[in-house]
């Protein structure tokens, strides 16, 4: 079968790498003039927040070791190395203007545009990479902007840390990209205010000499994590009754972190302890355990504590004519207003005008039965839309649960059944998790209970460390522990035998 891959971003290749290996011929359309995504359009001095261990594909590791936080750069070039390694046919410059089915209903026909030109171009199947970040940038509304005398750019529209270079910078938001850009201005601006209605939790680097991901990507930790459904048994007890272990668990995790932040006040000039505490949050960690969840920058909060970042815990009200007007009567004179208050929720123009309306209509995003199918398209697939800690895995394995689907290894639930699911994945999200433009369209750091539960689905283990218990408990996870994995499915698959039943997905288990 054709299939039409709707984006050449990570998630797209990784997706079009899997369907490659089950039997599928996957072409990929990617608008712009290179591969990469948002990696291919980020602003100057990004890095990945996860370390290079736990973002490569699970039968690709990196050919040339990167830095331990890759460059965008780096990640690009994986990228074009992983094209080639796959053999994947990759279009860029080829702009999927709208899709429709067939009128027979076995297909679908794609209007693409490139090099001016528009065609017709027919799938069997559509996987969706558009990516749960290709929003329209969030700017606030905010009332005075026209009469602003400086200049106010969202992150997309900075491509030069030079522009940070003297000037009375005021950077609005507290998600990565803020604080990113707070503390990129803090070393070339005159005066850095960072405004923000709400502290966010940031996650050190280090935890106790340990870089994060090695304690917290370990089954013991994430066991601990609060989630709408738990595919092993033992892990549903815990959270049913062991209440005060896991809410114990999480009082020393927001300690440990605390600590990271508070360190940066020895030694620091007088009013570090104050400023320090604006940045502090109020709430409990779990509830940021989202995918806006930000790895705290290289000195941060040392530029907070020494006054090289001024931190404002207040709403902005307006623009003024020579900065901000913030809602405790307080003015901030800038002249360069950086808005990085993320971006809106995913888009699909491509989509016929009433299925457009159905997929948009939640101001939290796109909530998809296992984050991976739409109940009235089953022929569609969704890459990149169950958005992780270990992204890229996850959509390696939810692109295998999806072509088991399309092969008929994989029966779907009745529509009103995925509906029900998918609501109660909504409902939970909304109940436990602080609001973001993507939190329908990602597991953040949910990704192990989401990658059990898939794995479970096709009839595969989720434990893949053991028979070493101790590894499998304390050792962190990634990539390379799902190596294999497609093969392995291919092996169950022929042993098993396509006259068995379709395999069932399990229901969800809170």
């Amino acid at each position: 079968m054709r299939v039409a891959v709707i984006g050449g971003g990570v998630s797209g290749i990784a997706s079009a790498g899997v369907l490659t290996r089950t039997g599928f011929d996957p072409v990929i359309y990617e608008r712009a003039d290179t591969l990469g995504g948002i990696w291919a359009r980020s602003y100057p001095a990004v890095r990945l927040q996860n370390s290079a261990h736990q973002y490569h594909l699970a039968d690709l590791p990196w050919p040339v070791p990167p830095d331990e936080h890759p460059t965008a750069l780096q990640i690009r070039r994986y990228f074009e190395t992983a094209v080639e390694h796959f053999g994947l046919d990759l279009r860029c410059g080829h702009r999927v203007e709208e899709v429709a089915r067939e009128a027979d209903g076995s297909g679908w026909r794609l209007r693409v545009e490139a090099a001016g030109e528009t065609r017709w171009e027919r799938a069997d199947r559509l996987m969706v990479a558009a990516g749960q970040y290709s929003g329209a940038q969030t700017t606030g509304g905010f009332e005075g902007a026209e009469r602003f005398g400086g200049e106010i750019l969202t992150e997309r529209e900075i491509d030069d840390l030079a522009v940070f270079e003297g000037r009375r910078v005021a950077v609005v938001g507290f998600g990565k990209t803020a604080v990113d850009f707070a503390s990129f201005a803090a070393s070339r601006a005159d005066r850095v205010v960072h405004v923000f209605r709400t502290p966010r939790w940031l996650i050190p680097k280090h935890v106790l000499g340990l870089h994060f991901s090695r304690p917290f990507f370990a089954r013991a930790s994430t066991a601990m994590m609060p989630c709408w459904s738990h595919a092993l048994d033992w892990e549903r007890r815990l959270h049913a009754a062991g209440g005060a272990v896991v809410a114990g668990y999480w009082r020393l995790v927001e300690t440990l972190f605390s600590l990271s932040r508070h360190r940066a006040a020895w030694g620091a000039p007088a009013g570090a302890r104050e400023r320090l505490a604006a940045v502090a949050p109020a709430h409990s960690l779990v509830g940021d355990l989202r995918s806006a969840l930000a790895l705290a920058p290289d000195g941060y909060f040392d530029h907070v504590a020494e006054g090289a970042i001024e931190p404002r815990c207040a709403a902005v009200e307006r623009f003024v004519p020579d900065g901000l007007a913030l809602a405790t009567g307080e003015r901030v004179e800038c002249d360069l207003a950086v808005l990085a208050l993320g971006t809106r929720p995913p888009t699909f123009p491509f989509f016929a005008p009433e299925l457009r309306a159905a997929l948009e209509r939640h101001e939290d995003g796109l909530q998809l039965y296992r984050h991976l199918v739409h109940p009235a398209l089953p022929d569609v697939g969704f890459a990149g839309f169950n958005h992780g800690f270990l992204h890229l895995p996850a959509v390696e394995m939810g692109t295998l649960w999806t072509s088991a689907l399309w092969r008929g290894d994989l029966t779907l639930p009745a529509p009103e059944v995925m509906e029900r699911e998918i609501e109660t994945v909504r409902s939970w999200k909304r109940a436990h998790v602080h609001f973001e433009p993507s939190r329908s369209c990602a597991v953040s750091t949910r990704f192990q209970q989401h990658l059990d539960l898939l794995l479970r689905d096709l009839g595969l283990r989720p434990y893949r460390k053991l028979p070493n218990l101790p590894a499998e408990l304390l050792m962190r996870y990634g990539p390379l522990d799902y190596a294999g994995l497609v093969e392995e499915y291919e092996a169950r698959r022929e042993r098993v035998g396509r006259a068995a039943a379709p395999l069932q997905p399990l229901a969800l288990a809170g």
